[in-house]
């Protein structure tokens, strides 16, 4: 997984695209080779990577993958440090007796995403919603420390 996951925003376009494929290439290349880089069951057979979207705010980011066909029951969602791993199954549409796909486009299959968060993440407050086959993750920020004076008392 590439270093830098939401740093890469600040790149112009053509650099955000190139990282961002890079960033799949280094993902698929050690789901692969059989390396456990997501906490799901057997990431080699992982058959495609849902796009994600990454947007930040003042509070937090919302991370958000196209997930059409998958069921939340079947979503895995897991933080192990400081990545966070995701896995699921899209199966085909049960079809009628004698019915012919003609056309099929959908990807199906398992998935495999791991993210690396940035440091500043309130890992215990994380929620995930699934909503009309879009998965929103919403991390937000640690609240930035304030400062104060401190009393200093007399040891009398």
């Amino acid at each position: 997984m590439a270093p830098f996951p939401f740093q890469i925003r600040q790149l112009p376009t053509a650099l955000q695209d190139f990282a961002s494929e890079m960033e799949n290439i280094v993902e698929t290349v050690l789901n692969q080779s059989g390396c456990s880089t997501a906490a799901c069951d057997k990431p080699a057979e992982a058959t495609f990577a849902p796009p994600l979207e990454i947007v930040e705010d003042e509070s937090g980011f919302s991370l958000y993958l196209a997930l059409p066909g998958v069921e939340s029951n079947g979503l895995k969602v897991e933080l192990l440090e400081d990545k966070l791993h995701l896995c699921a199954t899209r199966t085909a549409t049960p079809l009628n007796a004698g019915a012919v796909v003609h056309r099929g486009e959908r990807t199906l299959g398992k998935f495999a995403r791991s993210i690396r968060l940035p440091m500043q993440i309130d890992a215990e407050r994380i929620a995930a919603e699934l909503k009309h086959g879009v998965l929103h993750l919403r991390l937000p920020k640690v609240p930035k420390a304030t400062s104060r004076q401190i009393e200093i008392r007399t040891g009398d």
